[in-house]
């Protein structure tokens, strides 16, 4: 018996604050001043944890996944403290603890909102990562690996049980690897935002052909590619805008209403973002932004009546 949503999240809060003051205590009394005591006892906390979330709930009325979820977290938090106490490690060090702990608990933890969370932290550090050793050029790559992924695991058939979140976990990851276009080391690197938007272009493209090339010819469909290039190519450094676009497809050709909203959402930040980047007068900004919106609302339209709508 599936447990009410807003039970689960007043159970997490819960066992946060019973963690929370469990820890307190243990401040109080002094006994985390023993560095490896944190060690020790984070990582026992995480191995009992992970033995428990693989006991069988079927039966219970109330879930315990997130009390689950909250004492994992908080036994790494523990275990993480012990490690820079100890060990006393340098940022990247720390940066690949927490990169190999979030891949165990991916694979080791059966707890659905640590797997929902596991792949977006995974993405996120990864690039913090390539920032720290200064290796831009694997962003491209990484956000092709991140596309791929997406695209694979969209397909009901491929989704293995127990990790129906990786769709959702997935586009969140592909969204936060855009967004890093916005940041300063990547707006000095030009050419890197510019092939991840190749990369969600290519994507584009091929997810296209895949799903219209059996209900029409090659002739409309590399004027609709060509179409679909000449929007976007005007925001070439901030992928976002067609990453955005992608998952609208993605998930509206595939049935996930919440992805679509999601990308709705992140296309109107990313060409916030992109029009207040542009070196040029308000006037000319607004004249671009309602040339590019008539041309959205012309593409809307023409996903709306295509064979693509109605193989959905």
């Amino acid at each position: 018996m599936r447990s009410i949503w807003y039970i689960e999240i007043l159970s997490f809060f819960g066992s946060l604050l019973a963690g929370g003051f469990f820890l307190l205590c243990l401040v109080v009394l002094g006994l985390l001043n023993y560095e490896y005591l944190n060690l020790f006892l984070g990582l026992l906390v995480m191995i009992f944890v992970s033995i428990l979330s693989f006991i069988p709930q079927k039966d219970q009325k109330v879930s315990f996944r997130p009390v689950i979820f909250s004492f994992l977290n908080q036994g790494f938090v523990l275990f993480l403290f012990g490690v820079y106490e100890v060990f006393k490690p340098t940022d990247i060090s720390f940066l690949w603890t927490i990169l190999s702990f979030q891949t165990l608990f991916f694979f080791f933890v059966s707890n659905p909102i640590q797997r929902f969370l596991s792949p977006i932290l995974f993405f996120v550090f990864s690039v913090v990562l390539l920032f720290e050793y200064k290796i831009l050029i694997l962003v491209p790559i990484l956000t092709a690996v991140s596309v791929a992924l997406f695209y694979r695991f969209t397909q009901p058939e491929n989704i293995p049980e127990n990790f129906e979140s990786l769709p959702y976990s997935l586009c969140i990851s592909l969204l936060c690897l855009a967004g890093f276009s916005f940041f300063p080391e990547l707006k000095q690197s030009p050419k890197i935002p510019q092939l991840q938007t190749v990369v969600f272009y290519l994507a584009g493209c091929f997810f296209l052909y895949q799903e219209l090339i059996p209900q029409t010819n090659y002739r409309i469909l590399t004027t609709l590619l060509l179409f679909f290039g000449l929007i976007f190519f005007p925001t070439l450094e901030t992928p976002g805008v067609i990453a955005s676009f992608l998952v609208i497809l993605v998930s509206f050709a595939k049935g996930y209403p919440f992805l679509t909203y999601l990308a709705w959402a992140s296309l109107v930040l990313f060409y916030f973002g992109f029009y207040y980047d542009l070196d040029s007068t308000l006037l000319e900004k607004s004249q671009m932004m309602f040339g590019s919106s008539l041309l959205f609302f012309l593409s809307y339209f023409g996903l709306r009546f295509s064979p693509f709508r109605k193989k959905r």
